[in-house]
């Protein structure tokens, strides 16, 4: 085998090793990412909450404005209900009188209400408040934990790099140039096998006399239909490759049949 094929395969399977180790480290970063989102999530409840507070105390104050100015109102009009009135007048004064009343004791029940709201929603803000802590705690270990195993692979990954420059520095510039393209698109299935006569990238049969030349030639070939490296191993190369079906000459009545 081509002596730059077979340190581009072992560059490849140095590749995967190290590839192999990001979604461990992705595993690790997500257990993190889950606790921030959790606290992300109630930090946003807790915001939503004070504003709706925020509201209830504006409300509550509106409220209280009505009520003394409707009191005020209340009070004058008494005032000049002693004074002589002509009955229409008395009537009238007495119906904005009821109106006032009325308006006061709309906004005394409102307060209620919202009162109660406050005091639900402040129990609801205590317990987030202390949901958020407890997570404020979990994150920083997990952090921690993470920040070291993450750190741990990460020197794995560059102990497996440093393999990788051994075999690139006993390799054609050309050569490894070529590779690393191909590996932009094709990640791990830069370098493939041949499997049954056909390419162990995008699996569609090769040719006779490709198959032939990938056996016998010590140059790199890649696959015609996806652009792969090619290589036999020991096992494939032992392979027998599909017959061709034969077309049946027929006999010559079944011709002039």
């Amino acid at each position: 085998m081509n002596k730059n094929l077979t340190q581009l395969i072992a560059i490849a399977q140095i590749d995967k090793e190290a590839d192999a180790l990001d979604p461990v480290m992705q595993d690790k970063q997500s257990v993190l990412d889950k606790l921030l989102a959790q606290k992300a999530k109630q930090e946003a409840r807790l915001r939503a909450l004070d504003e709706m507070q925020e509201e209830a105390r504006l409300t509550i104050a509106r409220n209280e404005g009505i009520i003394q100015a409707n009191s005020q109102k209340i009070e004058d009009i008494q005032q000049r209900l002693i004074e002589p009135r002509s009955d229409r007048e008395a009537r009238t004064l007495s119906i904005e009188e009821d109106l006032a009343k009325e308006q006061i004791r709309h906004s005394n029940n409102e307060i209620t209400r919202l009162n109660k709201e406050l005091e639900s929603r402040d129990a609801q803000i205590s317990e987030i408040n202390s949901e958020i802590e407890t997570l404020k705690t979990s994150i920083q270990t997990t952090k921690e934990i993470c920040e070291k195993e993450i750190s741990q692979i990460k020197a794995q990954q560059q102990e497996i790099f440093k393999k990788k420059e051994v075999f690139i520095a006993a390799i054609d510039n050309k050569v490894i140039t070529f590779y690393e393209k191909i590996r932009r698109w094709a990640k791990n299935t830069s370098v493939v096998p041949v499997k049954k006569q056909a390419c162990g990238g995008c699996f569609i049969r090769l040719n006779d006399k490709l198959y032939s030349d990938i056996l016998q030639s010590s140059e790199i070939i890649s696959c015609p239909h996806c652009g792969r490296i090619l290589y036999i191993t020991q096992d494939s190369a032992l392979e027998p490759t599909e017959p061709k079906e034969k077309k049946s000459k027929g006999t010559k009545k079944e011709k002039e049949a």
